[in-house]
């Protein structure tokens, strides 16, 4: 029974980590963009247009940091035998997705 993950297994982990969390910031910073574009009174159909598209585009990283976020908790689980740290590991990381979350929200607010 291997209790500690293999180094690949780590280090794959902590790229898809690193990825997922560069993706959701990006998502935070676009989607930033995008609503103060929105106060503005005097936008053309033209811009309102790029808004929805700089929207559609926060949206897309958001899902895609989300989903690596998931892909690094299994990367880093499939280098494990034992239920046990398996399930510790999982809690570990949905310890961290929701740290991530508030560090988000709280990026969006200061940016807003």
């Amino acid at each position: 029974m291997t209790l500690q993950p293999s180094t690949p297994w780590r280090i794959a982990a902590a790229l898809f980590w690193i990825v997922s969390i560069t993706c959701l910031f990006k998502a935070v910073g676009d989607g930033a963009t995008a609503e103060k574009w929105l106060y503005n009174p005097h936008l053309t159909d033209t811009a309102e247009i790029s808004i929805q598209h700089l929207q559609a585009s926060a949206d897309r990283w958001a899902v895609v940091g989300w989903i690596l976020q998931l892909v690094t908790a299994a990367v880093l689980s499939a280098g494990i035998n034992s239920k046990r740290v398996v399930r510790r590991i999982f809690v570990a990381l949905g310890v961290l997705i929701a740290a991530d979350g508030i560090g988000l929200l709280l990026m969006a607010v200061i940016v807003r």
